[in-house]
């Protein structure tokens, strides 16, 4: 049984849950009446174009965040004024239970139902600016070619394990490694020009590069995840979804303390870790919170870097609301002795 929506305003909204592939999309509705049928929609501009003009005006668009797959659905959308959500695929899948089969229609449906079940919860997906949506295509194409780099510097590096090897095939990935630091180098530098251009970009980006440990690298990433600190817009929500916020683990007489979830971004994980190792070298605070955790109260090293991640974040997203640049003079006042003055 379909729980209620909670508010009688989502009652007039016409969920469509679509399954994205790269070639297709299969469609769920219900109709007017109240059978669920299923559509097929090729993941062209024409068809695309055909499929958004004959919806109803109360339509809202549900999807799994899968990439460039849904980005021309979402920008055909977003001109015709057109509801659309973005909902990540872990939120889908744990809201379901236990399921039993797999097909496109069958996830298209169940992502149907998701919207319909949790309409009041679904948050608007904007196509991003021309800047922002730049950025991200040179930003996956950096991380292919640093992938590439990767594989070519192991495959020279194990020739030297070889009792023969070619000269010829030594060249040409020496020759390859080259080529690949040429074209990154190239890439990142167009990363920065689209960023000094956009007034926005530019200045989210000097706000978080006045962080100590927080590099033009890592800080046009955090941008990225984020949508500008837009589409993320709290330090709990940016923990959360990179699976780093503590949580509480405890049942009757158990209490296992505070954990943080398995689920999550990993790449957001990943770059958060990295910030938080450089942030404890270069920024005193940290670098001292992470002294007294590890030598006096021997705390793990992984629990260690977990906190100084959380409180990053939460100097990033403050910075960035207020416009401010960090201070590293600043010090921070309790409101009980203000209250007392």
């Amino acid at each position: 049984m379909r729980p209620e929506i909670p508010s009688s305003k989502y009652l007039d909204m016409q969920i469509y849950g679509i399954d994205l592939a790269s070639e297709k999309f299969d469609v769920s509705f219900v109709d007017e009446d109240g059978r669920p049928r299923h559509m097929v929609v090729k993941n062209a501009l024409t068809q695309i174009e055909r499929f958004l003009d004959n919806l109803p005006a109360d339509a809202h668009i549900v999807a799994e965040h899968t990439g460039v797959y849904g980005d021309l659905l979402l920008y055909l959308a977003d001109i015709r004024g057109i509801a659309v959500s973005y909902v990540q695929a872990y939120a889908i899948k744990h809201s379901m239970g236990l399921v039993r089969g797999k097909s496109d229609p069958l996830d298209c449906a169940r992502i149907r139902e998701y919207g319909e079940r949790y309409a009041d919860r679904l948050i608007l997906t904007h196509f991003p600016s021309e800047s922002l949506y730049m950025l991200k295509e040179l930003h996956s194409t950096r991380r292919l070619l640093v992938d590439m780099r990767k594989l070519a510097l192991a495959g020279l590096h194990g020739d030297q394990k070889r009792p023969l090897h070619s000269n010829v095939a030594e060249r040409a990935k020496a020759a390859a490694i080259e080529e690949l630091s040429a074209r990154i180098d190239e890439v990142e530098k167009e990363m920065l020009r689209i960023i000094d251009q956009d007034p926005a970009l530019k200045k989210t980006s000097e706000i978080v590069r006045s962080i100590p440990g927080l590099g033009p690298v890592t800080t046009t990433e955090l941008i990225i995840k984020t949508d500008n600190f837009t589409r993320v817009a709290t330090a709990k929500k940016c923990a959360t979804l990179a699976g780093i916020s503590p949580w509480p683990n405890s049942t009757g007489k158990s209490d296992r303390g505070c954990h943080v979830s398995h689920m999550g971004d990993t790449e957001l994980k990943s770059l958060l870790y990295m910030c938080a190792r450089s942030a404890s070298v270069y920024f005193e605070k940290m670098r001292i919170y992470k002294m007294k955790k590890l030598d006096v109260e021997k705390k793990h090293f992984f629990v260690v870097m977990n906190n100084i991640a959380n409180r990053l974040l939460k100097i990033i997203y403050a910075l960035v609301r207020k416009g401010e640049m960090f201070d590293p003079n600043f010090v921070t006042i309790d409101p009980r002795l203000e209250a007392c003055n």
